[in-house]
């Protein structure tokens, strides 16, 4: 069903592309080796809990990644901004007050139709022997995108995970997926990226797709299945 002001939408907005998100994962990597080998003192990357290194990321990313154009692309020609934890609404006004880990706006989205739900979203979660990646990354990250309350607009979206050894992509993921088979549809269950090669401190990325249980209320139309891209940054 439609109304009045929302009858042109045009939903989901345009695909990012790969060259696109190997740039960013780049960058993020860059920030994620200068948390690495310089970090700011009275800061401990194996230690710091979910929120503070998200932060610090989102600091290193932004204050230094891309001001200093540590990274080809990484500049003003491919983003506006780099966002810490805006709010935003999910799909159906259920909520106005959603927070993404981190939100990278995009410049040349012109055709998109709802610029406030714009963007490259990026939730970030910590797997460890304490935030498992079922109950955790899963049920209170991945999740989030399935059910429309992040990057409903888009049909692409990125986890990132902050892991200690012994935790990798694969089995662990494909493992946890298949135990919420009824939660999280998952259609492709991850592969890894072309181009995205390993780094002493990460695995490739690996990319998987899930269903989405709801309709777009401006259009009726249902929800199309959403890419996750997921980068595990080792932090020991």
């Amino acid at each position: 069903m439609t109304h009045g002001l929302y009858e042109a939408i045009e939903l989901p907005h345009p695909p990012i592309s790969l060259r696109v998100f190997l740039i960013v994962e780049k960058a993020i990597r860059r920030a994620w080796q200068i948390l690495r080998q310089r970090p700011r003192e009275g800061f401990g990357l194996a230690t710091a809990r979910e929120d503070p290194l998200t932060h610090e990321l989102y600091e290193v990313l932004y204050d230094s990644v891309f001001k200093h154009a540590l990274v080809k692309g990484f500049d003003r020609r491919l983003l506006r901004a780099v966002v810490r934890e805006p709010k935003v609404r999910s799909y159906n006004w259920g909520s106005l007050d959603k927070m993404p880990d981190l939100v990278i706006v995009l410049v040349g989205r012109e055709a998109a139709a709802k610029p406030s739900q714009d963007g490259l979203f990026i939730e970030c979660k910590p797997v460890d022997a304490e935030h498992t990646v079922g109950a955790h990354y899963c049920d209170k990250g991945l999740a989030r995108f399935v059910k429309g309350e992040y990057a409903w607009a888009m049909s692409e979206a990125m986890m990132i995970g902050y892991v200690t050894q012994g935790y990798t992509i694969k089995p662990k993921l494909d493992d946890a997926l298949r135990r919420r088979a009824g939660r999280i549809p998952t259609e492709g269950f991850p592969t890894r990226s072309p181009h995205s090669a390993a780094a002493p401190f990460s695995e490739p990325v690996h990319v998987s797709r899930h269903g989405r249980t709801f309709r777009y209320v401006e259009t009726g139309a249902q929800a199309p299945a959403i890419a996750i891209r997921h980068l595990w940054l080792r932090r020991d």
